[in-house]
């Protein structure tokens, strides 16, 4: 996965928690292991979709959305150097 990728997986995981946290109120009438199998399933979500943005991004003319998928989402790709 591409450095832009990586940022993206990592800001719509974030993005997924916050929500899960926000909506946990809705949720508490859930059994925590079915609490569990939702957290679960709303990640698995986000890292497909950063995925699949990610081989967009990686095939041809996808360098030239890159800037907007950036700014759609609000990240920055890391230096190559910062994903050691």
């Amino acid at each position: 996965m591409s450095p832009l990728g990586h940022a993206l997986r990592e800001r719509f995981e974030s993005v997924s928690r916050m929500e899960l946290q926000r909506l946990r109120r809705k949720t508490a009438s859930l059994a925590p292991e079915h609490r569990a199998e939702v957290d679960a399933l709303t990640l698995e979500v986000a890292q497909r979709m950063a995925q699949r943005l990610d081989a967009a991004l990686g095939s041809a003319g996808g360098s030239e959305l890159a800037g907007v998928v950036m700014r759609l989402f609000a990240v920055t790709a890391p230096v190559v150097e910062d994903m050691r």
